[in-house]
């Protein structure tokens, strides 16, 4: 290093030397908080105040009544200190008076502070040589110097800026950086500093050799995982990406990687991935209740892999006033498997409310992906044969091969209780009679929510949904495919799926259109709880001439419990205030 002496005082601090000046442990402060000393500092700001307070010497062991020679041993030790820490601020001239005063029982410190002026920057000099000198990460750094021209000489930006040129050094493997020039040049008389930084980044290092210790995928499809590879440019952030892509995966309960730049040969760093196997089965069970849906009972088993190909499978079972069903599906990783994957299903369902009901099988095959942009798009095929009984009589049969595509996107700034954000869905899918088909239908629906939290901590959620089919007879459609509204998630207020289109006999029959809409306020009381007050509005409807939105209206209150909010809701139809409907939900709002 460099070092000139300059007017009176030439600074050639380490940063450990530095960072001690603004940082305590946790003993240290708990030991001046034991002495029943008390000390008081007049005279200064309060950060310059805070700092010289962090700088005083422990007083563990000044007591209320400790002997004159031990107080004055004291003041002679603090009085030192609190020049380092008046000139870790930029006042090189402060001067202090610490006086020993009576207070009450105890005796107790009074600083007296008079900082003068403090040191100022008037010249600050900041380079990057070597090979990293062009790269992005390092002009944004020195874009934003510690310092300008006519500011306050505070030793920690010095510190920091120092640190964050290593950090990104290290982090974008330049192990070989140095410091050709680090100086602080400080006149206190005429009270200028100067500051000199060259950084040197030199060579780049590259990835060496990876070895992967795991034992679930075979090593032609662990390879599908492996974003980091023998001669790329070494980059702390692809380590980090590739940990997640591996936690991501499902199959491992923990992942660590890491890069042993210390056993670096030739400017190559091997890089050592370990990942330890979760537990192969997870079995869930879980247990509800709506006044709109009844009692529920949800059971699920999921195999984290098949095989060492990384296949997985899942199985679900439902039993519930309205619904009794048995699912399952196989999923298969694909090229970029964080990004994309397959998958097969099956499964039978049966549904109802108080007016119709179907059931049938379902057959599906998929191709998922996920874009850069954080949509996830979905390609499918479906075979659908299904029955559908209305209580006043009639019954249709369906076989229909479906193909379609829907996309989806969440965005929001938390996951379990996001202040702001909006989600939206989209799906089409047809059908062509004759081709595996007895009728031909198209069909499309999105629904969407927005969420903003106003300054006060009041929330507003809008939300939405619209459906259209194109098909010759609303009679003619299976159940699954009629778009019913009512109900928690769609018109509160009204029973689950109550409200649609009715036939000659007065049954809920459904509709080939949807159009729902919901507005929620919400507001904080206390702690983890708030209220809410909302308006739904929506129907379904064979024609839009006839449509009539049905309106729901009610209150309710909000937790933030730990596993996300708990929602407990009332809510009546406009035109019956007495028929109260609850409603009981867990999840987030996004």
């Amino acid at each position: 290093m460099k070092s000139i002496v300059w007017g009176l005082c030439l600074l050639s601090v380490s940063p450990q030397g530095f960072a001690a000046f603004f940082q305590q442990t946790e003993e240290e402060v708990a030991a001046k908080a034991e002495s029943p000393v008390q000390v008081t500092i007049q005279g200064a700001e309060t950060a310059l105040a805070d700092n010289l307070r962090a700088f005083m010497p422990s007083l563990r062991n000044l007591k209320c009544d400790s002997a004159a020679d031990r107080v004055a041993r004291f003041i002679e030790s603090a009085t030192e200190k609190l020049h380092e820490g008046a000139e870790a601020m930029g006042y090189y001239a402060a001067r202090f008076n610490v006086t020993p005063v009576q207070q009450g029982n105890c005796l107790a410190l009074h600083v007296a502070v008079q900082p003068g002026e403090p040191v100022k920057v008037t010249q600050i000099e900041v380079q990057i040589t070597g090979a990293g000198k062009d790269l992005p990460d390092f002009r944004e750094i020195i874009a934003v110097p510690p310092y300008q021209r006519g500011e306050v000489l505070v030793h920690q930006k010095y510190e920091d800026f120092k640190a964050n040129l290593n950090r990104t050094a290290n982090n974008l493997g330049f192990f070989d950086a140095e410091y050709g020039v680090h100086e602080l040049r400080v006149d206190p008389a005429t009270r200028q500093a100067q500051v000199r930084l060259h950084f040197d980044t030199g060579k780049r290092y590259q990835v060496g050799k990876v070895k992967v210790e795991q034992d679930v995928l075979a090593d032609k499809y662990l390879k599908r995982y492996l974003r980091v590879r023998e001669g790329d440019t070494y980059n702390a952030e692809n380590l980090l990406k590739q940990q997640r892509i591996l936690e991501g995966s499902g199959y491992y309960s923990d992942v660590q990687v890491s890069g042993a730049y210390q056993q670096a040969e030739n400017g190559n760093v091997p890089v050592g991935i370990t990942a330890q196997r979760r537990k192969r089965y997870t079995y869930t069970g879980q247990v509800g209740y709506g006044t709109d849906t009844g009692f529920r009972v949800e059971t699920g088993m999921e195999s984290h892999w098949v095989n060492n190909k990384g296949h997985k499978l899942n199985a679900k079972a439902v039993l519930a006033q309205h619904e009794q069903s048995v699912e399952g599906t196989y999923k298969v990783p694909l090229w970029q498997p964080e990004h994309e994957y397959a998958s097969a299903s099956g499964g039978w369902q049966h549904t109802s409310n108080n007016d119709i009901e179907s059931q049938g099988i379902k057959l599906g095959v998929d191709y998922n992906r996920r874009t850069d942009s954080d949509w996830q798009q979905t390609v499918f095929v479906n075979y659908l044969d299904e029955t559908t009984r209305v209580s006043s009589g009639g019954e249709t049969h369906s076989q229909l091969t479906l193909g379609g595509v829907r996309a989806k996107k969440t965005k929001t700034d938390a996951l379990l209780f996001p202040q702001r954000g909006w989600q939206v869905a989209a799906e089409a899918q047809g059908a062509v009679a004759g081709v595996l088909s007895d009728q031909s239908v198209l069909q499309g629906k999105v629904n969407g929510k927005y969420l903003h939290t106003l300054d006060g901590g009041d929330k507003v959620i809008a939300q939405g949904a619209l459906g259209t089919t194109l098909t010759n007879d609303l009679n003619e459609m299976p159940k699954s495919l009629r778009f019913f509204a009512g109900g928690q998630g769609s018109v509160r207020g009204y029973d689950f799926e109550s409200l649609g289109e009715s036939n000659a006999a007065g049954d809920v029959i459904g509709g080939k259109h949807l159009l729902t809409t919901s507005v929620e306020y919400e507001h904080p009381l206390q702690d983890a709880w708030s209220g809410a007050a909302f308006v739904d509005a929506g129907n379904a409807f064979d024609n839009t001439a006839h449509l009539t939105m049905n309106v729901g209206a009610g209150f309710g209150v909000r937790y933030k419990s730990p596993v996300g909010p708990i929602r407990a809701d009332i809510a009546v139809p406009k035109e019956d205030t007495q028929d109260v409907h609850f409603y009981f939900s867990l999840g987030p709002d996004l």
